[in-house]
């Protein structure tokens, strides 16, 4: 077997070198010298590591920074809604009768002016004659009305009925008087003339008077002196001619019968007057004719009003969207009845709906972002809901409109836009990246440098988004802090600026 010899600098001591000759058989292995080295090694490498991890531990911790300055924040409100019409018009007949309909189709866009519906022209007479008639009517019956109860004051002379009533009683009275001493009197005149007529019958009989005395007679008294019988006749027939000229024409009767006369037309006269104020009207009265025409008169000339304003057809009052369409052309439709419903398109709002969280921040007249599909509009929220509702998940939910103030023809009403609410803006205050802010039990602050440490400053923040926040309190103008972030940092550890200016 042949023998090798190696040779190796195995200790270096000063400026000598001892060479070592180590000789071996070929084949057979030297453990022993393996397992030194391999535990040299593992000796060397442990010790690196723990100098490395001594020597890291005592070194400053690189930290980047940069410098407190002042601008501008402006918190936005990101929210979606629905773009609705603000101004809604439906459209009802004017009148009874045929109308002929515009070719629109619900979902169709109309613009201002375009023709909706029209009537036939002899309808459009007929309705407007009609009306005309009415009102000639009554205004005829009413100027009739006030003429005659004009007439009727005038009679009246401004007595009362009460007086009148009165009078009525006392010429009653008075004629039932007279008529009393004229039959009083007539029936004395009647007894005397009966009485008459009984004696003048006697003298026909036997040409004396059954009363005769006839103790003024010396002939017997049934021998008839026919002479004396005739002279009594005669006297007789007088007294009972007498006595009925005195019934027709006795002077004192006839003064009764002319009082009796004058009384009853007075009667009739005052009764008149009676019955004219019975008709006379009341202040109520007169004042409900006075509204019966006015009423009247207004209904008709709106009817006439309205007549003329559909002679050309009805159009749009504004540019919009057929949202409703109730009647069909030739249809003869009712007045009052409901014939197209328009949503404006240049009056448009978009709805949103305000959760807990933001609803202390959007006020109205604050200026938003609207984007409906590709297109950007501007807004202002004009109304929030006093009561909250829930939405479709029960969160409670506050309603709010933003109203579009730069519409065009490109809106599609009821369909999805989103909103950007411009809510509070500071300008020229401290403002930093949210993220160089840390949080913690005690409240917020940044991290500055001190003397090669990191030193721990609370602030009060103002406003903040998602990316910055306002410092109110805490650091200032120029201020130096800390950027790396500060969840992983310790107050306290030495530290190095790697972006120091």
């Amino acid at each position: 077997m042949s023998l090798f010899k190696k040779k190796q600098k195995a200790v270096i001591e000063g400026e000598n070198t001892t060479e070592i000759t180590e000789s071996y058989t070929p084949g057979k292995k030297k453990k022993g010298f393996v397992k030194w080295i391999v535990l040299g090694v593992i000796v060397l490498g442990i010790g690196w590591v723990v100098y490395s991890n001594i020597k890291a531990k005592n070194a400053p911790t690189p930290v980047t920074t940069d410098i407190v300055a002042k601008g501008d924040i402006e918190v936005i409100v990101s929210v979606s809604g629905n773009v609705a019409s603000d101004e809604t018009k439906s459209y009802f007949a004017k009148l009874t009768g045929p109308i002929e309909m515009a070719d629109f189709e619900t979902g169709d866009r109309v613009n201002k002016g375009d023709i909706l519906y029209s009537y036939d022209t002899e309808t459009l007479e007929s309705s407007k004659k009609t009306a005309e008639l009415n009102l000639q009517q009554a205004n005829g019956s009413y100027s009739g009305s006030i003429e005659k109860n004009n007439k009727t004051i005038d009679v009246l002379e401004g007595r009362s009925i009460h007086d009148i009533n009165t009078r009525l009683d006392e010429i009653t009275a008075q004629i039932d008087a007279l008529n009393d001493k004229i039959a009083e009197k007539t029936s004395r005149m009647n007894r005397t003339l009966t009485d008459l007529q009984k004696v003048s019958q006697d003298v026909d009989e036997n040409g004396i008077s059954d009363s005769y005395d006839l103790t003024q007679n010396n002939n017997a008294p049934n021998e008839r002196n026919s002479e004396e019988g005739n002279q009594m006749s005669l006297e007789i027939s007088n007294a009972i001619s007498e006595v009925q000229y005195a019934l027709q024409n006795d002077p004192e009767i006839k003064d009764w019968n002319d009082q009796i006369t004058a009384l009853n037309e007075e009667k009739a006269d005052l009764s008149e007057q009676a019955s004219a104020e019975m008709s006379k009207l009341t202040a109520g009265e007169k004042s409900a004719l006075d509204a019966q025409r006015e009423l009247t008169e207004l209904q008709t000339t709106d009817t006439i009003e309205d007549i003329e304003e559909v002679e050309s057809g009805v159009t749009a009052e504004f540019s919009g969207v057929i949202t409703e369409l109730a009647a069909e052309d030739g249809a003869t439709v009712s007045q009052g009845a409901k014939l197209f419903t328009i949503e404006s398109t240049d009056n448009v709002r978009v709805d949103i709906q305000i959760s807990k969280s933001d609803l202390g921040k959007i006020k109205v007249g604050q200026k938003v972002d609207i984007t409906i599909g590709a297109n950007q509009y501007e807004g202002e929220v004009v109304h929030i809901a006093g009561k909250a509702v829930n939405n479709s998940s029960g969160v409670p939910v506050v309603d709010a409109k933003i109203k579009i103030t730069n519409p065009d023809d490109s809106i599609i009403l009821g369909v999805e836009a989103g909103n950007k609410i411009h809510t509070e803006k500071a300008e020229g205050v401290l403002v930093v990246p949210y993220e160089y802010i840390g949080t913690d039990g005690e409240g917020d602050f940044v991290f500055v440098i001190e003397n090669g440490v990191l030193v721990r400053k609370p602030v009060t923040l103002g406003l903040t988004t998602s990316t910055d926040a306002e410092i109110k309190e805490g650091v200032s103008e120029g201020d130096r802090i800390v950027t790396t972030d500060p969840a992983s940092l310790v107050e306290g550890t030495a530290v190095v600026e790697t972006n120091a200016n």
